[in-house]
């Protein structure tokens, strides 16, 4: 019986939680609609959180997946079979 109190319990959080940010979501595409100040606050807030994660990937990576494209474009597949 604790299993499925624990299992409902979790589904409703996941149920509030999903429905929360729905919510959230919906209130913040009417305040940006409106142009209102708050939503240029928000929308600079969330481009501050993205940078940390944005960065030019280094030289090497680079080189290593043009090397892989070219690999790709190159391979002809299975050779032909001999007997036929």
């Amino acid at each position: 019986m604790d299993h499925l109190a624990r299992l409902v319990a979790t589904a409703v959080f996941a149920a509030v939680a999903m429905t929360s940010l729905f919510a959230l979501g919906v209130r913040l595409i009417l305040l940006s609609r409106k142009g209102s100040e708050a939503a240029h606050m928000l929308g600079a807030a969330f481009m501050l959180l993205g940078l940390g994660t944005l960065r030019d990937p280094t030289p090497e990576t680079v080189q290593v997946a043009k090397e892989h494209k070219q690999r790709k474009e190159n391979d002809q597949g299975d050779p032909p079979d001999p007997e036929r």
